[in-house]
């Protein structure tokens, strides 16, 4: 007889399962990008290649730390203007 499969219809997660934790003091470029005003993909555009202090590329992105946001922002400036892909009203 072949091992029964585990249930399908397990509960999801709740919200507050899946929340990250608040102790860690580092960001994701998500989280950067809505501090400083940027989109993620300008954002992550704009360190590709770069150098900057607080920032470390690791191999599921960026590792950002949380105590050199002022200092990214007046380094990378103002963001870029958004794209004019789209001129819908």
């Amino acid at each position: 007889m072949p091992p029964q499969k585990a249930s399908k219809s397990a509960p999801k997660a709740d919200a507050s399962e899946k929340a990250k934790s608040a102790d860690r003091d580092w960001l994701t470029t998500a989280e950067l990008a809505s501090k400083i005003g940027w989109r993620e993909h300008a954002l992550r555009d704009a360190l590709r290649g770069k150098d900057l202090d607080g920032v470390r590329r690791t191999s599921f992105g960026y590792h950002i730390d949380a105590s050199a946001v002022d200092q990214i922002k007046s380094t990378l400036g103002a963001p870029p203007p958004k794209g004019n892909a789209s001129k819908r009203l």
